[in-house]
């Protein structure tokens, strides 16, 4: 009886208290809407009529809300509950709407302890002024941040990292928060943490370019330390704007503050270059060499700062701008080039040689002997220049497409790759009917392989081109005998013992390797100048 007589008079209280607790609200609410309509010109504060009496009413309703259903009462119901979240979660918002922070942040925390959830919603309220307040998240974010904010201007960094914890205690993934730790970190060269804390916004944001850019930045401190890293960066801002001799001052200072710093050496070496310093720019690129030995772009520089410090700042450049140009299929600028640099450097031996070289590519063989002849005037053991020499006088007698096939069918039959040597000759005499050396090589290669009928019309046309040559003619009766003794023993009976007549000797004229005594089936390199 007694537990029936309890539970109807709570649902009198109940019944008594709730319309005022509604009407509290609507009062409430009512005031912060007039005072969002209230157009003041300028931003609201709690010293205005209208916001002051949007205040009163917000602190109307919590005190009656908690008068009516105390936090720490036991009886309190679910409807008790929810009436006093909505007059925290009200009040909060109309405190932020003033931008009075820490009261707002006060009732933020009061409606968050009770139980109060953050929500990616706002106050139902009338349109016009749905707008001017930000869901719950979004609005506690704000207003933890000023106050976070506030202490950051006021240099309290210890103040600044306290609020920007409490908001990620609430919201553990937000940007800002995570930013601004990271950067009162690294401002207080705390390196470590920071680079834990950029690492994390990476991951929370991974667009964002400031926090990748910050990362780095407090990798760099932390590895090279704070001097090196502040010189190197100086180093890279005065380069950009175009200060090269204080960016090098920078970039020294760097190397000299970490000498294992392997960007900063690289951009000395770089800059140097600029300069037009090369010695000191191949000590640079010497120590980025070795501290990153797999660095193709820095063994590049080195040899680079390498040639114009032997050869001098114009040879040099002159010489990779043939080099650009070459590699860039325009023969001509790259010839001259190439000529410049062996002005600036009468002795430059690879310049004359990429200037023939680049000349005989280009169809003017009779320009590219000529630096040949200065390729061997500067080191007479130089196989290239008399090959290229050679080949050069080929192309003006027979023309550039059979010289190229004569000169590659030599480079196969040197290397004993016989099929390969066979078919070039073949279109060096296709290209030049009159080309008696690669006839001549053509019918060697034949003897060799005993096809004593190619032998003998390739050394036959050999000996037609060239009739003085008795090695000419003497290997064209030799093969055409051999092939006629060839036939002859094709077509011959069976013997009386079921055997065929014995092949020719191996040991025929002719017939031996490249060292052969036989005068190598008459195709002598003497006559590659004819």
């Amino acid at each position: 009886m007694w537990l029936a007589l309890a539970s109807a008079a709570y649902a009198q209280r109940d019944a008594a208290r709730q319309p005022a607790l509604e009407a509290a609200y609507a009062r409430a609410e009512a005031a912060f809407v007039t005072a969002l309509r209230t157009d003041l010109g300028r931003a609201p504060s709690p010293d205005d009529t209208v916001w002051r009496e949007a205040l009163a009413a917000a602190d109307e309703l919590v005190a009656a809300a908690e008068a009516a259903a105390p936090v720490a009462a036991t009886d309190q119901t679910h409807e008790d509950r929810d009436a006093v979240l909505r007059a925290y979660r009200l009040r909060a918002h109309v405190y932020g709407a003033t931008n009075w922070y820490i009261r707002a942040f006060s009732a933020w925390n009061d409606y968050l302890v009770e139980g109060g959830e953050l929500a990616e919603r706002a106050l139902e309220l009338p349109e016009d002024v749905a707008d001017k307040i930000l869901p719950d998240e979004a609005e506690f974010r704000r207003v933890v941040g000023q106050l976070a904010f506030a202490r950051y201007e006021a240099g309290d960094m210890s103040g600044a990292r306290s609020w920007y914890l409490t908001l990620l205690d609430m919201l553990p993934d937000d940007p800002e928060a995570l930013r601004w730790l990271a950067r009162i970190a690294f401002e207080e060269n705390d390196t470590a943490t920071a680079v834990v804390i950029w690492q994390r916004l990476v991951e929370v944001a991974p667009d964002d370019e400031g926090a990748r850019f910050f990362l780095d930045l407090s990798r760099e401190r932390e590895r090279y330390g704070e001097g090196a890293s502040e010189a190197y960066r100086l180093g890279l801002r005065e380069y950009e704007a175009g200060d090269l001799t204080d960016a090098l001052d920078a970039f020294r200072a760097a190397v000299a503050d970490n000498p294992e710093f392997t960007d900063a050496a690289v951009w000395a070496g770089r800059t140097a270059l600029d300069l037009d310093l090369p010695g000191e720019a191949v000590d640079y690129w010497v120590r980025a060499t070795t501290l990153a030995p797999d660095d193709a772009r820095s063994r590049w520089f080195l040899e680079y700062a390498r040639t114009l410090e032997r050869w001098g700042v114009a040879a040099g450049r002159a010489y990779y701008a043939g080099l650009a140009a070459y590699e860039a299929g325009d023969l001509d600028a790259a010839a001259g080039e190439f000529l410049s640099a062996t002005v600036a450097a009468p002795e430059f031996l690879d310049a004359y040689v990429w200037a023939a070289r680049s000349t005989q590519e280009a169809g003017r063989p009779a320009e590219a002997i000529a630096y040949w002849q200065a390729v061997l005037r500067l080191d007479r053991t130089d196989a290239r220049a008399s090959y290229f020499i050679r080949n050069a006088r080929q192309a003006i007698v027979h023309g550039p497409v059979a010289a190229d096939a004569y000169s590659r069918g030599m480079a196969a039959y040197e290397a004993g790759d016989g099929p390969t040597a066979q078919a070039e000759f073949a279109a060096a005499t296709a290209a030049a009917p009159d080309f008696t050396l690669a006839w001549a090589y053509l019918g060697r290669l034949a003897f060799q392989n005993r096809d004593y009928a190619t032998a003998a019309a390739a050394y036959g046309r050999a000996a037609e081109l060239e009739p003085d040559s008795d090695d000419y003619a003497f290997f064209a009766g030799e093969a055409e005998r051999l092939a006629g003794a060839r036939e002859a023993q094709d077509s011959a009976p069976p013997s009386a013992d079921g055997l065929d007549s014995a092949p020719p000797s191996a040991d025929a004229p002719g017939v031996g390797t490249q060292d052969t005594n036989t005068q190598d089936g008459g195709a002598q390199d003497g006559g590659a100048d004819d």
